[in-house]
């Protein structure tokens, strides 16, 4: 939230470009793995075959989804599971 704040009042500048959303997913899980190891967490991502490509800040979108992780790794009671899922829009 406070980036946003910062984005609104033009303090951070997104950097929009073309991106594999399913990459950004994996590298967020795996850097929140060893935290979510420690809670003997059972953590899932599930991502479609195909590329799914979006115009997005890429270092954004890594950061909201480790931010989530990280919140689910915290909050879910030791041996829990975490999922993350992608999946194509419907237009």
């Amino acid at each position: 939230l406070l980036d946003v704040s910062r984005v609104t009042r033009g303090k951070v500048s997104l950097r929009r470009e073309r991106a594999d959303l399913r990459e950004l997913a994996e590298r967020a899980a795996e850097s929140v793995r060893p935290m979510a190891d420690g809670f003997k967490h059972v953590m899932t991502v599930q991502v479609p075959a195909a590329p799914l490509v979006a115009d997005v800040d890429p270092t954004r979108i890594e950061q909201v989804l480790v931010n989530l992780l990280t919140n689910a790794a915290k909050y879910t009671d030791p041996g829990g599971r975490i999922e993350l899922s992608l999946e194509p829009g419907r237009g």
